[in-house]
Protein backbone atom coordinates (compact mmCIF):
# COMPACT_ATOMS: atom_id res chain seq x y z
CA UNK A 1 0.00 0.00 0.00
CA UNK A 2 2.70 2.35 0.33
CA UNK A 3 4.81 1.56 -2.55
CA UNK A 4 3.59 4.80 -3.63
CA UNK A 5 2.84 7.79 -0.91
CA UNK A 6 -0.24 7.05 0.39
CA UNK A 7 -0.88 10.50 0.39
CA UNK A 8 -0.59 11.13 -2.87
CA UNK A 9 -2.87 8.48 -4.01
CA UNK A 10 -5.40 8.30 -1.64
CA UNK A 11 -5.80 12.04 -1.72
CA UNK A 12 -9.93 12.51 -2.34
CA UNK A 13 -10.32 9.66 0.57
CA UNK A 14 -8.06 11.01 3.13
CA UNK A 15 -10.04 14.07 2.67
CA UNK A 16 -13.88 12.85 2.45
CA UNK A 17 -13.23 10.69 5.70
CA UNK A 18 -13.19 14.45 7.47
CA UNK A 19 -16.63 15.27 5.20
CA UNK A 20 -18.89 12.43 6.47
CA UNK A 21 -22.42 13.22 8.18
CA UNK A 22 -25.07 10.50 9.41
CA UNK A 23 -26.52 8.82 6.79
CA UNK A 24 -29.71 7.75 6.72
CA UNK A 25 -30.06 4.18 7.89
CA UNK A 26 -26.69 4.46 10.80
CA UNK A 27 -23.38 4.98 10.18
CA UNK A 28 -21.39 7.84 8.57
CA UNK A 29 -21.10 8.11 4.88
CA UNK A 30 -19.50 11.00 3.04
CA UNK A 31 -19.81 13.40 -0.44
CA UNK A 32 -18.90 12.32 -3.54
CA UNK A 33 -15.17 11.39 -3.86
CA UNK A 34 -14.92 12.84 -7.51
CA UNK A 35 -15.27 16.27 -8.33
CA UNK A 36 -13.98 16.41 -11.90
CA UNK A 37 -15.93 16.42 -15.09
CA UNK A 38 -16.41 13.03 -16.08
CA UNK A 39 -17.14 11.22 -20.17
CA UNK A 40 -20.95 10.06 -19.98
CA UNK A 41 -19.91 6.60 -19.52
CA UNK A 42 -18.46 7.21 -16.17
CA UNK A 43 -20.65 9.52 -14.73
CA UNK A 44 -22.04 6.96 -12.01
CA UNK A 45 -18.77 7.82 -10.32
CA UNK A 46 -19.51 11.16 -9.85
CA UNK A 47 -22.17 9.92 -7.08
CA UNK A 48 -20.08 7.16 -5.17
CA UNK A 49 -18.64 8.39 -1.63
CA UNK A 50 -17.29 6.53 1.33
CA UNK A 51 -20.31 4.31 2.70
CA UNK A 52 -20.98 3.58 5.99
CA UNK A 53 -20.42 0.18 5.97
CA UNK A 54 -16.75 0.34 3.98
CA UNK A 55 -13.92 -0.23 6.82
CA UNK A 56 -10.14 0.48 5.07
CA UNK A 57 -7.22 -1.63 5.84
CA UNK A 58 -4.49 -2.47 4.19
CA UNK A 59 -0.70 -3.91 4.65
CA UNK A 60 2.59 -2.27 4.28
CA UNK A 61 6.58 -2.13 4.18
CA UNK A 62 8.45 -0.47 6.42
CA UNK A 63 12.08 -0.55 4.47
CA UNK A 64 14.03 1.00 1.84
CA UNK A 65 12.04 -0.30 -0.98
CA UNK A 66 8.66 1.75 0.13
CA UNK A 67 8.04 5.58 1.43
CA UNK A 68 6.92 6.08 5.07
CA UNK A 69 3.67 7.88 6.07
CA UNK A 70 2.77 11.50 6.57
CA UNK A 71 1.47 12.37 9.87
CA UNK A 72 -1.62 13.48 7.47
CA UNK A 73 -2.12 9.47 6.79
CA UNK A 74 -1.59 8.88 10.37
CA UNK A 75 -3.50 10.96 12.46
CA UNK A 76 -6.56 9.41 10.10
CA UNK A 77 -4.98 5.35 10.69
CA UNK A 78 -4.98 3.10 13.57
CA UNK A 79 -1.68 1.61 12.72
CA UNK A 80 -0.98 -2.12 13.67
CA UNK A 81 2.24 -3.29 13.78
CA UNK A 82 2.97 -7.32 13.61
CA UNK A 83 5.92 -8.28 14.65
CA UNK A 84 5.15 -11.53 17.58
CA UNK A 85 6.19 -14.64 15.43
CA UNK A 86 5.63 -18.09 16.69
CA UNK A 87 8.08 -20.21 14.87
CA UNK A 88 6.89 -23.59 16.59
CA UNK A 89 3.09 -22.72 15.50
CA UNK A 90 3.57 -24.46 12.45
CA UNK A 91 1.12 -27.94 12.77
CA UNK A 92 -1.89 -27.59 10.83
CA UNK A 93 -4.81 -28.20 13.38
CA UNK A 94 -7.90 -29.60 13.24
CA UNK A 95 -11.09 -27.35 12.62
CA UNK A 96 -13.31 -27.00 15.90
CA UNK A 97 -16.38 -25.23 16.92
CA UNK A 98 -16.13 -21.61 15.92
CA UNK A 99 -16.56 -19.35 18.97
CA UNK A 100 -16.35 -16.47 16.76
CA UNK A 101 -19.67 -14.61 17.06
CA UNK A 102 -20.80 -12.58 14.06
CA UNK A 103 -20.93 -8.72 14.07
CA UNK A 104 -24.22 -7.22 12.09
CA UNK A 105 -23.48 -3.89 10.22
CA UNK A 106 -24.81 -1.77 13.34
CA UNK A 107 -22.15 -3.10 14.92
CA UNK A 108 -19.62 -0.79 12.75
CA UNK A 109 -21.06 2.29 13.15
CA UNK A 110 -19.50 4.58 15.51
CA UNK A 111 -21.60 6.86 17.31
CA UNK A 112 -20.26 9.62 16.43
CA UNK A 113 -17.20 11.01 13.68
CA UNK A 114 -15.90 13.35 16.64
CA UNK A 115 -16.78 13.90 20.16
CA UNK A 116 -18.85 16.96 19.44
CA UNK A 117 -21.34 14.85 17.96
CA UNK A 118 -20.84 12.44 20.92
CA UNK A 119 -24.49 12.59 22.56
CA UNK A 120 -24.48 12.83 26.35
CA UNK A 121 -23.39 9.33 28.15
CA UNK A 122 -23.21 8.62 31.30
CA UNK A 123 -20.95 9.13 34.32
CA UNK A 124 -18.91 6.43 33.82
CA UNK A 125 -18.56 7.16 30.06
CA UNK A 126 -17.36 10.83 30.22
CA UNK A 127 -15.10 9.88 33.31
CA UNK A 128 -13.01 7.58 30.21
CA UNK A 129 -13.32 10.67 27.97
CA UNK A 130 -11.70 12.81 30.68
CA UNK A 131 -9.06 10.25 31.56
CA UNK A 132 -8.06 9.95 27.62
CA UNK A 133 -7.68 13.76 27.38
CA UNK A 134 -6.03 13.66 30.30
CA UNK A 135 -3.24 11.26 29.21
CA UNK A 136 -3.15 13.37 25.93
CA UNK A 137 -2.76 16.28 27.50
CA UNK A 138 0.57 14.69 29.46
CA UNK A 139 1.80 13.12 26.05
CA UNK A 140 1.75 16.64 24.06
CA UNK A 141 3.49 18.35 26.89
CA UNK A 142 6.26 15.79 26.00
CA UNK A 143 5.52 16.14 22.13
CA UNK A 144 5.97 19.54 22.07
CA UNK A 145 9.58 19.77 23.01
CA UNK A 146 10.21 18.46 18.90
CA UNK A 147 7.14 19.91 17.72
CA UNK A 148 5.55 16.44 17.38
CA UNK A 149 1.41 17.15 19.34
CA UNK A 150 -0.97 15.32 18.41
CA UNK A 151 -4.54 17.21 17.73
CA UNK A 152 -8.58 17.69 17.91
CA UNK A 153 -8.63 14.63 15.36
CA UNK A 154 -6.58 12.39 17.21
CA UNK A 155 -7.96 13.30 20.87
CA UNK A 156 -11.28 12.09 18.96
CA UNK A 157 -10.67 9.03 17.43
CA UNK A 158 -8.50 7.68 20.95
CA UNK A 159 -11.74 8.75 22.77
CA UNK A 160 -14.10 6.92 20.70
CA UNK A 161 -12.14 3.62 20.06
CA UNK A 162 -11.59 3.50 23.87
CA UNK A 163 -15.59 3.93 24.35
CA UNK A 164 -16.44 1.55 21.59
CA UNK A 165 -14.18 -0.93 22.77
CA UNK A 166 -16.07 -1.32 26.14
CA UNK A 167 -19.07 -2.96 23.59
CA UNK A 168 -16.32 -5.62 22.77
CA UNK A 169 -14.80 -5.93 25.76
CA UNK A 170 -14.07 -9.94 24.94
CA UNK A 171 -11.96 -9.00 21.95
CA UNK A 172 -9.34 -7.17 24.46
CA UNK A 173 -7.34 -10.15 25.76
CA UNK A 174 -3.97 -11.56 24.74
CA UNK A 175 -3.10 -15.48 23.22
CA UNK A 176 -3.28 -16.48 27.03
CA UNK A 177 -6.41 -14.35 28.01
CA UNK A 178 -4.96 -11.28 30.16
CA UNK A 179 -6.62 -8.28 29.27
CA UNK A 180 -5.62 -5.54 27.43
CA UNK A 181 -5.97 -1.95 28.21
CA UNK A 182 -7.90 -0.65 25.07
CA UNK A 183 -5.55 3.49 25.82
CA UNK A 184 -2.62 1.72 25.68
CA UNK A 185 -3.69 0.11 22.52
CA UNK A 186 -4.63 3.20 21.37
CA UNK A 187 -1.41 4.87 22.40
CA UNK A 188 1.14 2.70 21.10
CA UNK A 189 -1.22 2.92 17.34
CA UNK A 190 -2.06 6.36 17.14
CA UNK A 191 0.84 8.35 19.30
CA UNK A 192 4.43 6.27 18.89
CA UNK A 193 4.42 6.20 15.09
CA UNK A 194 4.95 9.80 15.01
CA UNK A 195 8.05 9.96 16.31
CA UNK A 196 11.40 9.28 14.36
CA UNK A 197 14.91 10.60 14.52
CA UNK A 198 18.22 10.86 16.53
CA UNK A 199 18.24 14.82 17.34
CA UNK A 200 18.81 15.57 21.02
CA UNK A 201 14.71 17.11 21.31
CA UNK A 202 13.26 12.95 19.87
CA UNK A 203 15.86 11.74 22.49
CA UNK A 204 14.20 13.68 24.75
CA UNK A 205 10.79 13.19 23.98
CA UNK A 206 11.36 9.12 23.99
CA UNK A 207 13.15 9.60 27.36
CA UNK A 208 10.27 11.42 28.86
CA UNK A 209 7.26 9.50 27.49
CA UNK A 210 9.08 5.91 28.53
CA UNK A 211 9.13 7.61 32.15
CA UNK A 212 5.29 8.38 31.90
CA UNK A 213 4.10 5.03 30.78
CA UNK A 214 6.33 2.83 32.96
CA UNK A 215 5.38 5.13 36.26
CA UNK A 216 3.21 8.47 35.22
CA UNK A 217 5.95 10.17 35.87
CA UNK A 218 8.07 11.61 33.08
CA UNK A 219 12.41 10.80 33.26
CA UNK A 220 14.37 13.83 34.39
CA UNK A 221 17.91 12.04 33.24
CA UNK A 222 19.18 9.03 30.98
CA UNK A 223 20.33 7.36 33.68
CA UNK A 224 16.69 6.97 35.10
CA UNK A 225 15.90 4.52 32.25
CA UNK A 226 18.49 1.81 33.45
CA UNK A 227 16.18 0.01 35.26
CA UNK A 228 13.74 0.16 33.38
CA UNK A 229 15.63 -1.18 30.28
CA UNK A 230 16.97 -4.12 32.56
CA UNK A 231 13.37 -4.86 33.39
CA UNK A 232 12.50 -5.07 30.06
CA UNK A 233 15.35 -7.15 29.38
CA UNK A 234 14.75 -9.36 31.83
CA UNK A 235 11.57 -9.60 30.53
CA UNK A 236 12.56 -11.28 27.16
CA UNK A 237 12.42 -7.99 24.70
CA UNK A 238 9.06 -8.34 24.49
CA UNK A 239 5.84 -6.26 22.81
CA UNK A 240 4.75 -5.62 26.84
CA UNK A 241 6.36 -4.32 29.63
CA UNK A 242 5.34 -6.75 32.97
CA UNK A 243 4.14 -4.19 35.41
CA UNK A 244 3.69 -0.99 33.82
CA UNK A 245 1.18 1.56 33.42
CA UNK A 246 0.88 1.03 29.75
CA UNK A 247 2.48 -1.71 28.96
CA UNK A 248 2.63 -2.22 25.37
CA UNK A 249 3.10 1.26 24.86
CA UNK A 250 6.23 1.43 27.23
CA UNK A 251 8.02 -2.16 25.72
CA UNK A 252 7.75 0.09 22.50
CA UNK A 253 9.26 2.76 23.64
CA UNK A 254 12.11 0.43 25.06
CA UNK A 255 12.71 -0.65 21.85
CA UNK A 256 13.28 2.96 20.18
CA UNK A 257 15.46 3.57 23.51
CA UNK A 258 17.43 0.77 22.52
CA UNK A 259 17.67 1.32 19.00
CA UNK A 260 18.39 5.24 19.65
CA UNK A 261 21.43 4.56 21.68
CA UNK A 262 22.92 1.65 19.69
CA UNK A 263 22.38 3.25 16.42
CA UNK A 264 21.61 6.93 16.89
CA UNK A 265 18.26 7.07 15.14
CA UNK A 266 14.75 5.35 16.09
CA UNK A 267 11.43 5.44 14.56
CA UNK A 268 8.39 3.26 15.50
CA UNK A 269 9.28 0.66 12.47
CA UNK A 270 11.34 -2.35 13.25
Amino acid sequence: MNLARVEQYFAEVLCRIEDRRPAAGGGYASGPLVNIALQEGDATWLEQGLPPNLAIVGTVNMDESTHGFSRKVLDRAFTIELSDIDLAAWEKTAPGPSSVTPWPAAAWHPRAACLGELTAGNAEERQIIEKVIESLTAINSFLARAQLQVGYRVRDEIALFVLHARQAAASFVTRAGAEVDPLDLALLMKVLPRIAGGSSAVRTVILQLLGWTHQGKEMAVEEEAHDVMDLWESAGRGSSLPGARYPRTAARLCLMWDRLLGEGFTSFWL
